[in-house]
Formats: C-alpha cells, sequence, structure tokens
C-alpha cells in the first residue's frame, strides 16, 4: 500500500470512530436514564414493602432482611456482569464493522 492510500484508510477509519463515539454518548445517556428509573421504581417498591410488612406486624427480623439484601444483591451483580458482556460484544461488532466499512472505502 502506498502513503496516499494508507493516509486515506486511517483518515476514513477516524472519522467512522468519531462518528460512532457520538452516536453512543447519547445511548449511553438514554441507558443511564432508564437504570435510574429502574432502581427508583424498586426503591419504591421495596419502601411499600417494608411499610406494608411494619402495618401488618409481619416485619422480618434481622436475619431475614440480611437474606433478602444479599439474595437482591446477587441478582443485581448478575444483571450487571450480563449487561457488561452484551456491551463490550456490541462495541467489539460495532468496530469491527466499522473497521470493514473504512477498508471497503478505501479499496473501491
Amino acid at each position: 500500500m502506498n502513503k496516499l492510500t494508507l493516509s486515506a484508510l486511517l483518515m476514513v477509519l477516524t472519522l467512522g470512530l468519531a462518528a460512532c463515539g457520538s452516536e453512543n454518548e447519547d445511548e449511553a445517556a438514554l441507558e443511564q436514564a432508564a437504570e435510574d428509573a429502574e432502581q427508583q421504581m424498586d426503591e419504591a417498591g421495596d419502601a411499600a414493602e417494608e411499610t406494608y410488612e411494619e402495618a401488618t406486624g409481619q416485619d422480618e427480623s434481622a436475619v431475614g432482611e440480611l437474606q433478602e439484601g444479599a439474595a437482591e444483591a446477587g441478582e443485581e451483580i448478575g444483571e450487571s456482569a450480563e449487561e457488561a458482556g452484551e456491551e463490550v460484544a456490541e462495541s467489539a461488532e460495532e468496530a469491527g464493522d466499522s473497521i470493514e466499512e473504512g477498508y471497503d472505502e478505501a479499496t473501491n
């Protein structure tokens, strides 16, 4: 490959990655807002449950509360790990697509 072709390829790849970066920021902001709303709904549900248990005399012991908290924490960790794996796979796929498109444009 000569220097001109290589320079053109690098420029196309750089512009493609820059375009992907701005789209990802918007998606990330929307995903964060959705996660925050979900967390607030979970907390509101937990508070309502606690209020109901206290009002009806079904309040759990300290050990029961700890067990419930540990179970919820385990679920959260599992969900977070799954989401992180999906995001990494998605990012890798997008990067591969950008490189492939840049190469196609540079060679055609």
